[in-house]
């Protein structure tokens, strides 16, 4: 089954962009510095207005934080990408597996066998 679910994509484009500057050696970082990032590596261009607005939400659900230095905005990621990561993972094992870390585990296993077969038919291409 190859089901790609695009809930919160522009969230995780956006913390991966904080991520990436942060991992660059940016403490804080400022709306433009993450709008020309995604703009950069994104096919499409987005607005300021529309990096704010998710950044804002990003900020309420305290994924990141918001400081304020003179009259301008920063922010900074709330938790890194490894923290965050090892949440979302407890998160969808309690969510669709009732906790049940083998059954977990067996699915992630087909996954990573999966993508191993696929990575090795497409470098022999």
């Amino acid at each position: 089954m190859n089901i790609e679910y695009k809930y919160g994509d522009f969230e995780n484009i956006i913390l991966n962009a904080i991520w990436h500057l942060e991992e660059d050696g940016k403490d804080i970082v400022s709306v433009l510095d993450i709008q020309t990032r995604i703009n950069d590596i994104e096919s499409k261009t987005w607005a300021y207005t529309t990096v704010k607005t998710v950044m804002d939400r990003l900020v309420q659900k305290a994924l990141i934080s918001r400081l304020k230095q003179s009259k301008k905005y920063f922010y900074k990621s709330s938790f890194s990408r490894l923290e965050m990561g090892e949440m979302n993972v407890r998160k969808v094992m309690k969510q669709y597996y009732n906790n049940n870390a083998q059954e977990f585990m067996m699915t992630a296993e087909n996954i990573c066998k999966e993508a191993f077969i696929t990575s090795n038919v497409q470098s022999q291409k």
